[in-house]
C-alpha cells in the first residue's frame, strides 16, 4: 500500500507493465498473472502471450486504443510522471482506479495501476464487451456505449453518458456495450505531483 502524502490517498499497487517507444510490451509485474485470474483472462493475458505484443493488440475500440496512444505520446514528450484516475469495475464492485504513467529511458513507458478504493454496487452490474475486433467487420448488437475510463454508459440514441450505479437494476442481465471514450474524459487533463 502507498500513502500519497499531501494528498492523505492511500492506494494498492495492482499491476504494471512496461511499453517500449513503439509500444511493445516489454515487462510485466510480478503478480500480473494473480491478476490476470482474478480478472477472468488467466489464459489470454499470461505473461508469455503478452510479452513482445503490441499494447493495442489487447484493446479492442478504436476510440480507446488512440486516446491511449496520445497519452503514452505526452508522457514521452513532457518526460514528466503522469496520473489519471479511471474505473475499472467487476460485476459486483465499483472499482477506483488510478493510472500512473511514468517516463523511461529510451521512450520507454511504464504503465502502473493502483487500486484506490471498491465499492458494492446496490445490484449487480453485467456487461459483455461486443466491441468489434479489427479483424471482425459486421457491426455487433448493443445496449449502450460504455467509457472505457469511467465506465459512464450512454443508451442508444442517447447524448447523455450516465453511470451505471445510477441505472438500479436495469444492468442485472447481460448487456451488451461498445467501448469508447466520453467526451468528459477526452477533455480531462493528465494530473502530474
Amino acid at each position: 500500500m502507498i500513502s500519497e502524502n499531501g494528498k492523505g490517498v492511500e492506494k494498492t499497487f495492482q499491476v504494471a507493465l512496461v511499453v517500449d517507444r513503439d509500444n511493445i510490451i516489454k515487462t510485466v509485474s510480478s503478480g500480473w498473472q494473480a491478476v490476470a485470474e482474478q480478472g477472468g483472462a488467466g489464459t489470454s493475458l499470461q505473461e508469455s502471450k503478452v510479452v513482445g505484443q503490441d499494447l493495442s493488440r489487447f484493446i479492442r475500440s478504436d476510440s480507446t486504443r488512440m486516446y491511449i496512444e496520445a497519452c503514452l505520446k505526452v508522457c514521452r514528450l513532457k518526460q514528466q510522471v503522469l496520473f489519471r484516475e479511471y474505473r475499472c469495475d467487476s460485476p459486483t464492485h465499483m472499482r477506483f482506479m488510478e493510472l500512473q504513467l511514468t517516463p523511461l529511458k529510451q521512450g520507454e513507458v511504464e504503465m502502473a495501476h493502483f487500486l484506490l478504493r471498491e465499492q458494492a454496487f446496490e445490484h449487480p452490474v453485467n456487461i459483455e464487451d461486443v466491441t468489434p475486433s479489427p479483424h471482425h467487420n459486421s457491426p455487433p448488437a448493443y445496449s449502450y456505449v460504455r467509457c472505457s475510463m469511467c465506465n459512464s454508459l450512454k443508451p442508444l440514441g442517447a447524448d447523455q453518458w450516465i453511470k451505471p450505479e445510477s441505472l438500479g437494476d436495469q444492468l442485472v442481465k447481460q448487456t451488451p456495450v461498445i467501448h469508447s471514450v466520453c467526451p468528459e474524459c477526452l477533455n480531462k487533463i493528465w494530473q502530474k505531483r
